[in-house]
């Protein structure tokens, strides 16, 4: 007779990023982005934040669809501009 095999599943290890909460910590531009996005009482460009701290709107974009993916921040459209604001935690 064979040895019968018990599937209990994938193991599951908790991930060295977030040590098993869940959660990450912004770090790096990202946490500097999302401080000056919540600071904001109105919405806001990527264009207006870029000037703010001397960086190309290219960058503070992608700095913002990033939030944005993370749930950290919504935006809108607003004819040609795309309107930013962070998520009320």
């Amino acid at each position: 007779m064979g040895a019968k095999i018990l599937r209990l599943g994938s193991p599951s290890v908790p991930c060295p990023g977030c040590r098993g909460t869940g959660r990450k910590e912004l770090t790096g531009v990202y946490a500097e982005t999302f401080a000056l996005l919540r600071g904001r009482r109105r919405e806001i460009t990527g264009a207006e934040l870029a000037r703010m701290v001397h960086c190309k709107p290219t960058a503070m974009n992608n700095r913002l669809a990033a939030l944005e993916r993370l749930e950290l921040a919504t935006s809108r459209r607003c004819g040609r501009l795309r309107l930013y604001r962070a998520v009320e935690c």
